[in-house]
């Protein structure tokens, strides 16, 4: 038997219309879901981008006010395996609840400024769970809606290969919905619900320290009130981004998520940096238009931020929402080390400069090739603070190294055990020491405060030792030798010295052997 063909209809004398109805197969669901995500946490910020969207539309339409403030309350049962995500937003009403939660990619939100509008952020977590359920209830309906996708029956259905229906018979058996009273619901409320959470990786899903340290990079939170510059960042962006900060409570926090950034951060253990300036930018394009606006925080460039102080990077944002990780811009460095170096925001303005599906990127196109090309300086800017930074403390540890190395020699001078001879050598290696400091005080990569400091230190130190050795030391308990033993005696601390690659340790056992004699 022949296969059938689909049927044609001709238009031209070499083309043709098919007028058959495309096949859409199951395999569609998983790629909307779990294949979609390299993070699990993703799928929180999918389920904000949701609520912040919801919560703005409410606050445009008087549903919101100083009494009642947008908010998110994620609720996690790590016991139970069970997250809960609900918003006082607008809700959804019964009429188009279930047209809305089974649709897929056909969002009507595109073309709008909301943040989420390809129609599948809400079917993130079906690879996650057991059971995704939604229940929503508007200000006008009594009733609570809910619809449940039973997840294990849907990756049963996947890996099926018997199955051979479409898209919408798969979704036909595995979703069922509801409605019913509940007096306990909010009058207002979207909620989703994912049940029986599947052990994923570190169970990042059901930590709550994991869940909020996310949503404090990616989501559209306030920053902390005692960060110095959140006041002066935000009059800044306010009137060119949509910032839409929302207040997330986790569980029963008494303080809402505040994003990371603080005054003094840590830069790896032991090493502690603070913020002391910030500059903003405009990215624009052909006309003037903006395709993006940002900042940057500046600080002593004392290396890569550590991982654990989540501020690292030059970030992408787009409605206010973090756009891949924070190495996303490395590409902009020569040397891409120097983006872990850097703390700064673009937020992207254009509208033809849209997140990918995994909001891991953006869309590869010419705009956003033209953004990064624009971003160029920016990049070499923080490099030359990078590498004038390094220089600078590369200097100042050079000067350290060689002003401790003089520091042991006056020591192990005013010891008063050294030949005529090997009092000349140390003096001699002393003046290479100088050198060297003064050598590091004249470095171009110092500001003209560093240089005036270590001038100073360094005159003052130049005198200190022009004294020591001009003056004649002789230690007491030398003076009980006499003649070739006298020599000897010298020689023999002269040979500690010389043979030890630690001119303090050394100096510490002659100090005891001149005690013991």
């Amino acid at each position: 038997m022949s296969a059938s063909r689909p049927t044609l209809v001709a238009i031209k004398s070499n083309w043709a219309a098919i007028v058959d109805n495309p096949i859409v197969g199951k395999d569609v669901l998983e790629l909307l879901s779990s294949s979609m995500y390299v993070n699990s946490l993703s799928i929180y910020r999918e389920y904000v981008q949701n609520s912040v969207d919801a919560l703005e539309e409410a606050s445009g339409l008087g549903l919101l006010n100083t009494t009642e403030k947008g908010r998110v309350q994620i609720f996690v049962d790590p016991a139970n395996r069970n997250v809960k995500i609900r918003d006082n937003g607008t809700g959804i009403k019964k009429s188009a609840f279930v047209k809305t939660l089974i649709a897929l990619g056909a969002s009507r939100k595109r073309g709008t400024k909301a943040r989420g509008f390809r129609g599948v952020g809400r079917l993130a977590g079906l690879g996650y769970c057991r059971e995704l359920i939604f229940r929503s209830r508007t200000e006008d309906e009594d009733e609570v809606n809910e619809l449940v996708w039973d997840c294990q029956r849907l990756r049963l259905a996947l890996r099926d290969s018997k199955f051979a229906g479409t898209v919408e018979d798969l979704i036909k058996d595995v979703v069922k919905v509801r409605r019913y009273l509940s007096k306990g619901s909010p009058t207002r409320f979207f909620e989703v619900e994912l049940s029986g959470i599947v052990r994923h990786g570190d169970d990042a899903l059901v930590s709550p320290e994991q869940i909020r340290n996310y949503l404090s990079q990616v989501a559209p939170v306030p920053f902390a009130p005692n960060f110095r510059f959140a006041d002066r960042i935000e009059n800044v962006l306010r009137d060119k981004v949509s910032l839409g900060n929302v207040l997330i409570y986790v569980n029963n926090d008494d303080k809402p998520i505040y994003r990371p950034l603080r005054d003094e951060f840590e830069v790896r253990k032991g090493l502690t940096d603070q913020f002391d300036d910030v500059d903003f930018f405009d990215i624009k394009g052909n006309g003037e238009s903006l395709l993006a606006t940002g900042w940057v925080l500046h600080h002593g460039y004392r290396g890569a931020i550590d991982s654990k102080a989540s501020i690292k990077g030059l970030r992408l944002r787009s409605g206010n929402i973090q756009v891949g990780e924070y190495d996303v811009l490395n590409e902009l460095f020569i040397e891409s080390r120097f983006n872990a170096w850097s703390v700064g925001e673009i937020h992207v303005l254009d509208p033809r400069l849209l997140p990918n599906g995994r909001r891991d990127n953006f869309e590869q196109t010419v705009h956003f090739k033209d953004l990064l090309n624009k971003l160029t300086p920016l990049a070499k800017d923080l490099t030359r603070r990078c590498r004038t930074s390094s220089l600078r403390r590369n200097a100042l540890r050079q000067y350290d190294i060689a002003r401790q190395r003089v520091f042991e020699h006056l020591a192990i001078v005013r010891q008063g055990i050294l030949s005529v001879s090997e009092r000349r050598r140390l003096q001699k290696d002393t003046s290479k020491e100088l050198q060297k400091m003064q050598k590091a005080s004249n470095h171009a990569a110092l500001a003209i405060k560093d240089r005036d400091t270590l001038k100073k230190n360094f005159n003052h130190l130049s005198s200190r030792v022009q004294k020591t050795f001009d003056s004649e030391l002789k230690h007491k308990t030398l003076s009980s030798f006499k003649g070739k033993e006298k020599v000897l005696v010298e020689r023999i601390f002269s040979l500690i010295y010389e043979c030890s690659s630690n001119g303090t340790a050394a100096k510490q056992l002659v100090d005891r052997i001149l005690t013991r004699l």
